[in-house]
Formats: C-alpha cells, sequence, structure tokens
C-alpha cells in the first residue's frame, strides 16, 4: 500500500514540475505507448474511446460549490491513462471526504489545474469520450466536448430503461444491474467509476453507435 502512495506521489511532484508548453511538447494522441513520454501518463495505450470520472471538493461559504479534486481517464480495456490529484485553486470549505475519498495531503501534492486541465483537452480531443454525468466533469475542468463524441451513460434513455429506472439512474445501480458490480461502497474511486462507465457503454456499443451515427454525420458535413 506504501509503495502505490509513493508512486502516485511521485508522478504528480515530477508532473508538477512541467510547464503547460512541455506538457503539450510530450502528449501525442496517437496511442503509440512508447512516444507518450508525460510522467503523468501512465503506460496504457489512449484508445479511440476514453472513460473520463473527476472527484470534486467543495468551496464556498457553504461548500456546495464545485472544484476539482481528482481526475481519472481510463481506456477501452479499463487500463488507467491518467490518475492524479489536483491542486485547490481556491480554498476548500468541504472535503466531502465521505463521498470524495479525497483528504487535504492528497490535494495539496497535486498537480496544477492548469497542467493537468490541458493534458486532458489534448487526450480527449478527436476521442468518443465516456463517463456518467460528464456534464459535471467537464465542468469543473472548463472544458467542451463535441456533443456528437459524448457517450454519457447517465442520459442514454436504453440505460435507463433496462434498468427499470424512470428518471435518472445513478452509475452505482446501473452497475449492479448490468455488471453485477457493488461500486461506491463507501468513498468514491473515479477509476473505479470510470471503468463502470466504460464497461456499461460497451454493453450498448453497437446500438449506440448506431444511433448516435446520424449526429456525426450531421457534424461532420457542417465542418
Amino acid at each position: 500500500m506504501s509503495q502505490t502512495k509513493e508512486k502516485e506521489i511521485s508522478l504528480e511532484e515530477q508532473l508538477s514540475k512541467l510547464s503547460v508548453k512541455e506538457l503539450k511538447s510530450q502528449v501525442t494522441r496517437t496511442g503509440n505507448r512508447s512516444n507518450r513520454k508525460s510522467p503523468l501518463l501512465l503506460p496504457a495505450v489512449v484508445t479511440n474511446r476514453i472513460a473520463l470520472d473527476c472527484e470534486m471538493v467543495g468551496i464556498g461559504p457553504d461548500g456546495k460549490e464545485h472544484m476539482l479534486a481528482r481526475v481519472s481517464i481510463v481506456n477501452e480495456q479499463g487500463e488507467v491513462i491518467v490518475d492524479c490529484y489536483v491542486k485547490p485553486q481556491e480554498t476548500v470549505t468541504d472535503y466531502r471526504t465521505e463521498i470524495s475519498g479525497i483528504r487535504p495531503e492528497h490535494v495539496n501534492k497535486g498537480v496544477d489545474f492548469k497542467t493537468i486541465r490541458e493534458l486532458v483537452k489534448q487526450l480527449i480531443h478527436g476521442k468518443i469520450l465516456v463517463g456518467h454525468a460528464l456534464k459535471n466533469d467537464l465542468m469543473v475542468l472548463n472544458l467542451k466536448h463535441p456533443k456528437y463524441n459524448i457517450r454519457d451513460t447517465s442520459r442514454y434513455r436504453p440505460i435507463a430503461k433496462k434498468a427499470g429506472s424512470f428518471g435518472t439512474p445513478s452509475l452505482k445501480s446501473i452497475a449492479y444491474v448490468f455488471l453485477r458490480e457493488d461500486i461506491q461502497d463507501g468513498s468514491h474511486c473515479s477509476v473505479e467509476d470510470a471503468r463502470a462507465a466504460m464497461k456499461i457503454y460497451m454493453l450498448f456499443e453497437k446500438e449506440w453507435e448506431k444511433s448516435a451515427l446520424p449526429a456525426w454525420i450531421g457534424a461532420m458535413g457542417s465542418d
């Protein structure tokens, strides 16, 4: 356990020393393992479909405003591409530890927001982005992604219908229905959540991509 923590800290400390310019020069979108030199990028291929999940802490007087605290990205096989904590941009008023699993010592040794934002921006460019309630993740990253390339398991109606949900299903509930996995048992883990979203997406991939094709064709035609 201690070895894992030491590795995480080492990766984050290395990345924190990189400028955005240096980071951009080291990140490639090809998916070739040998070309990706950034110390934040773990040895996993960047596939055409990647899943993103973030953990957040609270800011503001009542701690209800969201701020990024951890970012995780996995590939189609569930292999971790990125997983790091993020330094606070403002004073944290609620770490939400029971839900987020985030503690002060995690984010205090985290990566600068500007650096991780640039890395995520480079990685998701041109990719099909999978996740659950991705609007929230993109919001705290201050990023946008084309709607035709978003596969949000909280918004795809066939998932909710087959799960027997009349509203927006939680990731926890659909992970159990479709994967028979008990996730978020206690505090959340963004790697676990990203993997669950990717697995669920892959179960619906064929019909989902078929339904998404008209939007993709329309977007390409407008370029």
